[in-house]
């Protein structure tokens, strides 16, 4: 999953979203984003804040195009935390 952005001069074409890969891996971890914000409260994640800070000025993104940017950042999270052997941990992750 990708944004795709077109840029021409000044011209700045609005993010679209690349359906590449499979659509159920896809569902699976927009779900997963979904269920981060509705247990926001008991458990802190890096993930929500990046999608809060996409969702205020000056970026204003709309939810759809949040959602797969914090689905990009969970896939790579979570390559490195496999590669690297190690378990997730907040404070490590907004250094």
């Amino acid at each position: 999953m990708d944004l795709n952005r077109y840029q021409s001069g000044k011209y700045i074409k609005g993010d679209t979203i690349n359906r590449r890969g499979s659509s159920q891996g896809r569902a699976v971890e927009t779900d997963m984003i979904r269920s981060m914000l509705r247990n926001q409260g008991k458990i802190q994640n890096h993930l929500i804040d990046y999608y809060y800070k996409l969702k205020k000025p000056p970026f204003n993104k709309h939810d759809k195009v949040a959602l797969i940017a914090c689905a990009n950042h969970l896939n790579r999270t979570i390559i490195n935390l496999v590669h690297a052997h190690q378990l997730y941990n907040y404070s490590k992750a907004i250094n």
